[in-house]
């Protein structure tokens, strides 16, 4: 398969409900740039209103659930980690009149019984926090992500893949090792990979925590290097849920959205 036939997808997720969350879909829907917001029902001191959430669904962004206390639902119960997760969701769909399809677990931090308790509670899928991923997810229930808007250290990715235990993720921390300390340089290069191999280029961050930092030009100079490329389909996390692999026909890659309604 030619490069030019090869699946290459853009999505974003943005994590807590903050209320900088509509400056964030201001600058994307700038670009052209679809996301995902995952929102928990109470954690963040400044969270968006319902009505908020229900113009960023209106507009076409979708809206992920986050967790009822944005508690950590590794080690807890599976009565407990179902009630956290299961919440979220009803309260979320009672709020935009619509499904919610995906959730990310709070943190990063999940084990089998909080992928159990996110099946048990109606979701498609959810996102994880293991970077440097650029292949489309084999398992809808840990999907991973590219890159976080955020200036690691170098040191935090090799932590990360230790934690992930991904040979994907040692391998492209390996061939990105001079770019690991400059996450927009980072973020290009592993663009460019999937312009070239095909794949999904998977960016996620937190809205307060650009704003606190002050790396929005930052942000814009990354999302003008993705955006308004014509062979790039450009979709929120739910349209990963349909990549079973690269090899789709015309027909599958133009139908490729999300079910939601």
């Amino acid at each position: 398969m030619s490069n030019s036939t090869k699946l290459k997808v853009v999505t974003t997720s943005w994590d807590d409900g903050d209320s900088a969350d509509l400056k964030l879909a201001e600058l994307l829907r700038s670009k052209g740039i679809l996301g995902t917001f995952y929102v928990p029902m109470r954690y963040r001191e400044h969270p968006m209103s319902h009505a908020e959430l229900r113009s960023l669904a209106d507009e076409g962004f979708e809206i992920g659930a986050h967790g009822w206390n944005h508690k950590l639902l590794w080690r807890l119960q599976p009565d407990e980690a179902l009630e956290e997760v299961k919440a979220c969701k009803i309260a979320l769909e009672d709020i935009l009149g619509k499904r919610v399809d995906m959730f990310c677990y709070p943190k990063g931090r999940y084990d089998a019984n909080a992928v159990r308790a996110v099946q048990e509670a109606g979701y498609a899928g959810a996102r994880t926090v293991r970077m440097l991923a650029t292949r489309p997810p084999s398992n809808p229930f840990r999907m991973p992500m590219t890159l976080q808007a955020y200036p690691h250290a170098p040191i935090i990715y090799f932590r990360n893949i230790g934690r992930s235990r991904s040979f994907e993720s040692l391998r492209s921390c390996l061939v990105q090792l001079p770019r690991l300390g400059n996450w927009v340089e980072l973020g290009k290069s592993l663009f460019d990979r999937v312009l070239n191999e095909g794949g999904v280029w998977h960016l996620s961050g937190h809205s307060w925590e650009i704003e606190r930092l002050g790396i929005w030009d930052a942000l814009c100079e990354l999302l003008d290097y993705v955006c308004q490329r014509d062979e790039v389909r450009y979709v929120p996390n739910c349209g990963l849920l349909q990549l079973k692999s690269l090899n789709l026909s015309r027909v599958e890659r133009e139908s490729l959205h999300c079910d939601i309604e």
